[in-house]
């Protein structure tokens, strides 16, 4: 974030995400429990002298204040502008491409996501959008693309790891992802055969089921494809670990609620 300026270059996506969130965060205001995973997505596509904050010692939390007033109260370097003779005739205008903002290509694994705090942010922010506007299809299309991503890397992590890593902020935005009614979208061919796959791998009549290498990684993603309230897992308390168990119960076990407008 620290790299952008007022130079900086946005694509047509990354512009209609940014004005998406900064009308969400009109909107709702910055008292509102999701402001602050806003504010952190509005600042990477932000650069100094374009964003402000009005009064953020009342509007921003402790924990965030600083790196704003890091990122947006400190002056930037002013170039002077250099003086062009009068009687010099202007030179035509040349075309050039300024670099664009990348979010970097999406991690290896899940270890190297939890270190990666620009794509956390990323998955943070578009599960709170999709959830408060679903019918944005820019920002359902990129969750779903998420969404694959994010469930290779569950499929290919040692199961053994899978607490430790559940328990940083990477276990919250999985948890933003399965409320945010993602589940709800269709499904392309490349999805479809997904799904197909983690429920075979659930189902012991085709030698899968809970207690089976692979099957807490295959229920994982299956809650990124099921919507909540539409499975249940029988026994829950004797086949679900005990870091997975109440955020099974309190998050997926009960349908979805729809956020009020």
């Amino acid at each position: 974030m620290s790299q952008l300026n007022p130079a900086s270059s946005f694509s047509s996506e990354q512009v209609k995400l940014r004005d998406e969130i900064g009308a969400q965060l009109s909107q709702f205001g910055l008292q509102h429990p999701l402001a602050p995973q806003l504010l952190l997505a509005t600042f990477l596509l932000s650069p100094a002298g374009l964003f402000q904050v009005a009064a953020p010692e009342q509007n921003l939390p402790q924990w965030l204040l600083s790196s704003y007033r890091d990122l947006y109260e400190k002056a930037p370097a002013v170039q002077p502008t250099p003086q062009v003779p009068q009687d010099s005739a202007p030179e035509p205008a040349q075309a050039f491409n300024l670099p664009e903002p990348d979010f970097g290509p999406f991690p290896d694994s899940l270890q190297e996501l939890t270190q990666n705090r620009i794509h956390l942010n990323r998955m943070l922010g578009l599960a709170n959008l999709y959830y408060i506007d679903p019918e944005d299809r820019e920002i359902a299309s990129e969750l779903l693309l998420l969404r694959r991503d994010l469930s290779q890397l569950i499929r290919a992590c040692p199961e053994e790891q899978l607490s430790e890593l559940w328990a940083t902020d990477m276990g919250e935005r999985y948890w933003a992802m399965v409320r945010s009614g993602v589940q709800r979208e269709p499904l392309d061919p490349f999805d479809e055969a997904l799904k197909n796959e983690i429920t075979r791998r659930l189902q012991p009549q085709q030698g899968g089921g809970f207690g089976t290498p692979g099957a807490l990684n295959a229920f994982l993603v299956a809650m990124l494809f099921f919507e909540p309230g539409s499975m249940q897992v029988d026994g829950a308390s004797s086949k679900l670990p005990g870091w997975l168990l109440p955020h099974y119960e309190q998050i997926f076990l009960k349908p979805l609620e729809t956020p009020q407008a």
